[in-house]
């Protein structure tokens, strides 16, 4: 109960804080567009003899960035996660498929131009969409697929952090977006009271930028 209470204090006192700074500018920025990308994701905490499994990741995100270093995003995803089992005489492969949305306060390193390479953190809430076991051999007999979605939380709250290299686009007001990014989960996925098991995913994404409403000059700028 205390670890659940903290992590609700922690999600809302960075929505507040993000909320503080994106009101604190005047003058913003906004642009929105595609992403897609490719997950790397297993277990971890109780759960042993989990290696990475590929998976995709797809979606759109919104993006504000002021006239100075700070930006913050959202992003709304669909994710697949999960892990390779495979020790001893049992094998297989496990696919949570998630609703995904990362929230992320981002410091850009340069104040403007063609090339803005910036890094973020942040929350991420992950809804269970649904889960199946495959390839699943056990002392050598080939078993069934199954969906056990039923055996994994409905939702799961994650902290991402990472880079990205935002630089300029085919035409003016358009930007292309490599986003590389760690999420570690901080909540139990399983709802087996005997082991607490979290997703960590690395994920590497290309996304295209479009301006959205006004661009306001940087006092900045020559």
């Amino acid at each position: 109960m205390f670890r659940a209470n903290s992590l609700r204090i922690t999600l809302l006192s960075f929505l507040f804080l993000t909320g503080c700074l994106s009101g604190s500018f005047a003058q913003q920025r906004f642009s929105a567009g595609p992403r897609v990308g490719l997950n790397l994701s297993t277990f971890g905490m109780d759960a042993k003899g989990y290696t990475l499994r590929p998976g995709v990741t797809a979606g759109a995100f919104l993006m504000y960035s002021s006239l100075n270093h700070f930006g913050i995003s959202g992003d709304v995803l669909y994710s697949q996660m999960g892990g390779k089992y495979n020790q001893s005489n049992d094998s297989f492969k496990q696919r949570i498929n998630y609703l995904e949305i990362p929230v992320a306060l981002r410091y850009f390193l340069t104040l403007n131009g063609n090339f803005r390479p910036n890094v973020f953190f942040g929350p991420s809430l992950g809804f269970k969409l649904n889960a199946k076991r495959t390839n699943y051999i056990n002392q050598g007999v080939v078993k069934q697929d199954f969906d056990n979605s039923a055996q994994f939380r409905s939702m799961d709250l994650g902290l991402v952090a990472g880079f990205q290299l935002n630089f300029k686009g085919l035409a003016e007001r358009q930007r292309f977006l490599i986003d590389a990014r760690y999420r570690y989960g901080l909540s139990d996925i399983t709802l087996d009271d005997n082991q607490n098991v979290n997703n960590s995913t690395i994920t590497l994404t290309l996304g295209y930028g479009f301006g959205v409403g006004p661009e306001y000059r940087s006092r900045y700028r020559k």
